[in-house]
């Protein structure tokens, strides 16, 4: 779970280096530092492939895997079509700034079943 907590932290500060640095200065000064940004968002999304595989074995039973992952395709389309429309709507760097802080609260919310897991093995523990 913490590994999870890192992946989407450095995809949070990641995503926030264009946001600041479209919203600051020109882009062409930034070129440098927004690529490698976009390299270490690549990274974050590869790791998270299995990660989530990891995490969906230990939490979601077998029997049942298929059924919830096609139960969270539709919101999961939705989120796509809402930020492929936000490109049309707010300016670059607003976008960039909203995912940033996206992925933070994935960060957090993740952060938040790892705290748990340790509270329950401390308790199975006693």
């Amino acid at each position: 779970e913490l590994s999870a907590t890192f992946a989407y932290v450095m995809a949070s500060m990641s995503m926030s280096v264009p946001a600041i640095c479209l919203c600051c200065a020109p882009a062409s000064t930034c070129f440098e530092k927004i690529l490698i940004s976009f390299v270490v968002i690549e990274f974050c999304v590869g790791l998270s492939s299995p990660i989530a595989g990891t995490l969906r074995a230990k939490y979601v039973p077998d029997a049942y895997q298929g059924a919830i992952m096609n139960i969270f395709r539709l919101p999961l389309n939705i989120v796509v079509v809402s930020g492929t429309y936000a490109t049309d709507v707010y300016d670059q760097y607003q976008v960039f700034g909203i995912v940033s802080a996206l992925f933070l609260s994935a960060a957090a919310l993740q952060s938040t079943l790892a705290l748990g897991n340790k509270d329950e093995k401390k308790q199975v523990k006693a």
